[in-house]
C-alpha cells in the first residue's frame, strides 16, 4: 500500500482499471488525502470538522423516529426506534420501510375481536365472567398485533389514525441521522452524493473527490477558463434595494475571505457583504474622507482614509473600537498582522502601531515622496514610493536595510512574501526582485497604463495585476511569462484586487466589483 504513495495520478488511474480489488485499493481515502496535501493545497479544516461532527436534531421528522399519535387527546409522543422490542435495528445499517402485512390472519383476528366485543355486551350476567376472560385475551392479542405490525410508510406524510384504536399506528422511517441537509444558496452541493454513505448512514470526507475538484480548478487557471460576473449579482429580487446598497463612488479597496467581502469607497463608507449570497450585511460610517485602504483578520478591521486617520472596527459587529491619529496626510495603505499595524501615507512616512495599546511605536522616514504601498513579513517592512524607490526596513530598529531603484517612474503597489518583492509602477511595468540580494529577476511588460494593484502567491507561483488600462493579467512567477489577460475596460480602471485559489475579485473607479470565478460548477465547501 505504501508504494502507491509514490505513484503519479496517471499510474493510479491505470491501477484502478485492472480489477475491482485494485480499484478499491487505489481509492483509499488516506492515500488521496496525502496526495492532496503533498501538492500544497489547503482544506477548510473548520468546515470539515463541523461536517463530520454534525449532531442531528432527534425530533426531526426526517430522522429515525417512531411517532405515536393519539387522536383522542391530541397529544404527540416520540418513541425512539431503538427502544422498540419488536424491531431489530442495527446502528450501522439503515432501516428499510415496513410494508403492510399481506397475511390475512391479523385482519381476521381484529374483526373477530370487534364482533365478540359487541356480542359480549348483550349477553347475560351468568356468562359475563367467561366472556370477560375471552374478551380480555382477545384484546391483548389485538394490542399486540397493532404494536408489532407497523403501517405502510409514506416519507412526506403521516398515517391517519382511528379513534377506536387503543394503540396508534407506528410510523417508522429510515434512520438517516447523518444525512447532510441541503445548504442554502449553494447551487452545487456534493455532500450527500460524494461525502455520505447512505447504506451505513455515515459522513466522511471523499479526498479523491476533493483532489479532483482542486485539480480541475488549477487546470482552469492554466487555461484561463472562468466565469466573469458582477458583484453583487445583478439579478437581485428588488432592483431598487440593490441600487440603495451599492457604493455611491469609486471603490478604492477590498478584501475577502470564504464568508465576507469588505469594500471601501470614495463615498466615505465601508460595506461588509456576504460573499456567498451577495447580500449586504452592514455599512460602516466613521471616516470624514474617502476610504483608501483596509485590512482585516478574524478579530478586527483596520481602515485608512484621506482624512489622515485609521479606525479599528470589530469585524463581527461593525462597532468602532478606536482611532489612530498621527499621519499628516492621507493614509494610502495599511497592513495588519497579529498585534502590529503598519501604515504609510502621503506625508512620506511609514508608521508602526501597537494594536492593543493603540499607541504609535515607531515612525520610519526616508522616502522623498508619498509612500503608496507597504508590506511586512517577519522582521522586515517593504515600502514603495512615488520617488521611484523601494525600501526594506528592520521592523525592530527602524533602520533602512536596502533601497531598490530601477523603475523609471513612481511605484504604485508592492508585494512581499519573504522571498520575492513584486512592484508595479506608473512606467507600465512590473518588476520581480529577490528580497535577499535586491537583484531584479524579471520585468513584466504588457500593461498600457499605470499598474495600480497586484498580488503574489508564492505557492501557486502566480502574480495577478490590475491596471488603469482596465486589464487584468495573470503572470507566472517562475519565468515571468504572461499566462492570461482579461479586458474589463467597460467596468473602469482597476483600483484594487485580491485572489485566492478559485477566484479573482477586483474593484474600479466606477464603483463596480467584478469577480472572475474559476470554481463554477464545483462544490468548494471543504477547500481553501
Amino acid at each position: 500500500m505504501e508504494i502507491l504513495y509514490y505513484l503519479d495520478i496517471s499510474s493510479l488511474t491505470c491501477i484502478s482499471r485492472v480489477s475491482k480489488k485494485w480499484k478499491k485499493v487505489s481509492e483509499d481515502q488516506l492515500l488521496w488525502k496525502d496526495l492532496f496535501y503533498s501538492v500544497g493545497w489547503k482544506s477548510n479544516k473548520e468546515a470539515i470538522f463541523e461536517y463530520l461532527t454534525n449532531k442531528p436534531t432527534k425530533t426531526s421528522l426526517s430522522s429515525s423516529i417512531a411517532l405515536a399519535r393519539s387522536k383522542n387527546n391530541n397529544t404527540t409522543t416520540l418513541l425512539n426506534v431503538y427502544d422498540l422490542p419488536s424491531l431489530d435495528v442495527h446502528t450501522t445499517a439503515r432501516l428499510k420501510p415496513y410494508k403492510r402485512s399481506t397475511d390475512l390472519f391479523f385482519d381476521k383476528l381484529i374483526r373477530n375481536n370487534q364482533t365478540q366485543s359487541k356480542s359480549s355486551s348483550s349477553s347475560s350476567s351468568s356468562s359475563n365472567s367467561s366472556s370477560s376472560d375471552t374478551h380480555h385475551y382477545n384484546n391483548s392479542a389485538l394490542n399486540e398485533s397493532l404494536a408489532i405490525r407497523p403501517t405502510q410508510v409514506y416519507p412526506s406524510r403521516s398515517q391517519p389514525c382511528s379513534s377506536k384504536e387503543l394503540l396508534s399506528h407506528l410510523i417508522v422511517e429510515r434512520p438517516f441521522l447523518n444525512r447532510p441537509s441541503p445548504r442554502r444558496y449553494v447551487k452545487y452541493d456534493e455532500s450527500a452524493i460524494f461525502h455520505y454513505k447512505e447504506n451505513y448512514d455515515i459522513r466522511f470526507i471523499n479526498w479523491k473527490r476533493l483532489y479532483r475538484n482542486r485539480h480541475t480548478i488549477e487546470r482552469r487557471w492554466k487555461e484561463g477558463k472562468c466565469k466573469v460576473k458582477q458583484f453583487p449579482p445583478t439579478h437581485h429580487d428588488n432592483a431598487l434595494i440593490m441600487d440603495e446598497t451599492q457604493h455611491n463612488g469609486g471603490i478604492y479597496c477590498l478584501q475577502f475571505d470564504h464568508s465576507i467581502l469588505v469594500t471601501g469607497s470614495r463615498d466615505r463608507n465601508l460595506k461588509v457583504w456576504d460573499i456567498k449570497t451577495g447580500r449586504l450585511k452592514f455599512t460602516l460610517e466613521g471616516h470624514s474622507g474617502s476610504v483608501l485602504c483596509l485590512q482585516f483578520d478574524d478579530r478586527y478591521l483596520i481602515t485608512g482614509s484621506s482624512d489622515s486617520t485609521l479606525i479599528v472596527w470589530d469585524i463581527h459587529t461593525g462597532r468602532k473600537i478606536k482611532s489612530f491619529v498621527g499621519h499628516g496626510e492621507s493614509v494610502l495603505n495599511v497592513k495588519l498582522l497579529g498585534n502590529t499595524v503598519v501604515s504609510c501615507s502621503k506625508d512620506r512616512t511609514v508608521r508602526i502601531w501597537n494594536l492593543e495599546k493603540g499607541t504609535l511605536e515607531m515612525t520610519l522616514r526616508g522616502h522623498r515622496a508619498a509612500v503608496n504601498a507597504v508590506q511586512f513579513k517577519n522582521d522586515k517592512i517593504v515600502s514603495a514610493s512615488g520617488d521611484r524607490t523601494i525600501k526594506i526596513w528592520d521592523i525592530h530598529t527602524g533602520v533602512c536595510i536596502k533601497t531598490l531603484d530601477s523603475h523609471s517612474r513612481g511605484i504604485a503597489c508592492v508585494e512581499y512574501d519573504g522571498q520575492y518583492i513584486i512592484s508595479g509602477s506608473s512606467d507600465q511595468s512590473i518588476r520581480v526582485w529577490c528580497a535577499e540580494t535586491g537583484e531584479c529577476l524579471f520585468t513584466l511588460e504588457g500593461h498600457t497604463d499605470l499598474v495600480r494593484t497586484l498580488q503574489l502567491d508564492g505557492k501557486s507561483k502566480r502574480i495577478v495585476s490590475g491596471s488603469y488600462d482596465g486589464s487584468l493579467k495573470i503572470w507566472s512567477l517562475e519565468d515571468g511569462k504572461l499566462l492570461k489577460s482579461y479586458n474589463q475596460a467597460v467596468h473602469g480602471r482597476i483600483l484594487n484586487l485580491q485572489f485566492d485559489y478559485g477566484r479573482i475579485v477586483c474593484c474600479s473607479n466606477l464603483g463596480k466589483i467584478v469577480m472572475y470565478d474559476f470554481t463554477h460548477g464545483i462544490d468548494t465547501q471543504f477547500l481553501l
